[in-house]
């Protein structure tokens, strides 16, 4: 097993700073304090007296945004009958989830573990993995900034990356039906994991496919008979089509949002691009990565790579804000462990600091409010043009997606990396 320092250090840091920045996130912003779960709620009150869910804008920023169905997951929370009481059972939900995260990022490092001992003359029971790296893995799982600040709005997030780990956990116990309705579940919440089909596939994972394909078309079904078509449609002509004019930056790259995305480099470099085209031509950049990062699937280690380029490349896709990073928590943090010695572990370490310790405008402002006037101006105007063109989140998956393509590349060639 490759050292674990280095990992290590990697946890404590962005333990630290996330335990930090969740203390602060609420303090700086109070207005995002129970932000989604108060959508959830009252979208879900007005659902269940047959009023127009979508209409409903609690926050006044945004309202119900996802599929008709998945509207009725949250009868439970208006059934309460108040919102802070649905923000206390969503908060209970979302560490529900993060422990059986946690348990399962810790027992695939230990599985990798086993593997590669078993592949080798010293067969062991995965017991490599210390008490501290167990303890330090767990601890990231609840405490990093992107979970914390999927905890203070009550997002759905980590009921979401539970779904996207434990969908990989029975694919590898070869229970592919269910793996496959645990992807399509998450993908009718959000639509976009329906990428890590591209995985799926390329797994050979017919069964998977069709479960996750029949789970997503069910959902649907389920929405247009209970509410009727009108709102399915009004779903896909409005919610859908305002949710993909998100980030189009048509005034050119807006350094203070928060949007980790292709989208914003593709602005500057082609500032003639429609904000129609921002999608299928990221999507025609980003093919190749796909492609690269799903090369091979022969084990663990390079699945758990194919995977977290595959969720990874479709997070760039899309004009998304880095507490998503949650959706990839798993198997990044196995990654830490499992890779090799060599420049894919490298970047894996280097990239993960900045998605795990995301910093963005906000950041800047906050960590540059203490220096004098001076300094201050200096730092932020730099930012402010670093930011322009790529938010530090954002190179942080370039380079885990590069990590990932020499990983695959090196095990599709035989090439050993150098320590």
């Amino acid at each position: 097993m490759p050292s674990v320092r280095a990992p290590r250090l990697v946890l404590l840091a962005s333990v630290l700073a996330g335990v930090a920045n969740t203390a602060l996130f609420p303090l700086r912003n109070p207005e995002q304090v129970a932000l989604a779960t108060d959508v959830y709620y009252y979208s879900a009150r007005a659902a269940l007296r047959g009023a127009d869910f979508y209409a409903v804008n609690p926050i006044g920023q945004t309202g119900f945004r996802y599929p008709p169905a998945v509207v009725l997951a949250f009868a439970p929370h208006a059934a309460l009958g108040d919102p802070l009481l649905a923000f206390a059972f969503q908060t209970l939900l979302n560490l529900a989830a993060l422990a059986g995260l946690a348990a399962i990022v810790v027992r695939t490092v230990e599985r990798a573990t086993f593997e590669r001992a078993a592949h080798g003359s010293t067969a062991r029971s995965g017991r490599g993995l210390a008490t501290l790296d167990r303890a330090l893995l767990a601890a990231a799982v609840f405490l990093v900034g992107p979970t914390g600040l999927n905890l203070v709005m009550g997002q759905v997030n980590p009921l979401l990356a539970l779904g996207l780990a434990g969908g990989a956990v029975l694919l590898e116990r070869d229970r592919r039906r269910a793996s496959g309705a645990a992807f399509g579940l998450v993908a009718l919440v959000k639509l976009f994991p329906a990428l890590v089909g591209v995985w799926l596939l390329r797994r050979r994972a017919w069964r998977a496919v069709a479960a996750a394909t029949a789970t997503g078309i069910a959902g649907l079904a389920a929405g247009a008979l209970v509410f009727g078509p009108a709102t399915s449609v009004a779903y896909v002509t409005e919610t859908l089509a305002g949710e993909a004019a998100v980030a189009s930056f048509a005034g050119g790259p807006d350094p203070t949002a928060p949007f980790v995305t292709i989208r914003r480099q593709l602005a500057v470099l082609a500032p003639g691009l429609g904000s129609t085209w921002l999608l299928p031509v990221g999507a025609v950049v980003l093919a190749p990565v796909f492609a690269g990062v799903n090369r091979v699937v022969a084990d663990l280690r390079s699945r758990l790579v194919a995977l977290q380029g595959t969720l990874l490349a479709t997070l760039l896709l899309l004009p998304l804000e880095p507490f998503y990073v949650v959706l990839v928590l798993f198997p990044l943090l196995p990654l830490l462990y499992v890779l090799d010695a060599g420049w894919p572990r490298r970047l894996v370490l280097a990239g993960a600091i900045l998605l795990l310790i995301p910093v963005t405008w906000a950041s800047v402002t906050t960590m540059t409010a203490v220096l004098p006037v001076g300094l201050a101006a200096v730092v932020r105007d730099a930012a402010r043009a670093l930011f322009s063109f790529v938010l530090p989140p954002t190179i942080g998956s370039y380079l885990v997606l590069a990590g990932c393509l020499l990983a695959q590349h090196r095990a599709a060639t035989g090439a050993r990396g150098s320590v």
